[in-house]
């Protein structure tokens, strides 16, 4: 699944990667673990759009890698990695929402 939050071009588009992808994808295939990538909360509104989308839960996302891609003058488009992690990162009363 690709998405994108809005339709602003600055916006970068973000995909769930599979194991698969992960293994071919040569910027991640001389990691050790997953856990020295940036993290990125179950509660950011691309993640909770790719669990709507994908119909997945908080359980189901965790540890898994998320791909971005972002729109660089210097670099044309420049991917860049997050580890989903279960952690909130608002308090309850202001949290994301679909």
């Amino acid at each position: 699944m690709v998405g994108r939050l809005g339709a602003h071009a600055m916006m970068p588009t973000f995909s769930l990667m599979e194991s698969s992808d992960i293994e071919d994808d040569i910027h991640l295939s001389g990691l050790e673990s997953f856990n020295v990538l940036p993290k990125i909360s179950v509660d950011d509104p691309a993640i909770i759009s790719l669990k709507a989308e994908l119909d997945m839960t908080n359980d189901d996302l965790e540890g898994r890698v998320v791909k971005f891609l972002r729109r660089s003058l210097k670099a044309g488009i420049a991917p860049y990695y997050r580890q989903i992690v279960a952690t909130t990162i608002a308090n309850q009363d202001r949290i994301w929402s679909v």
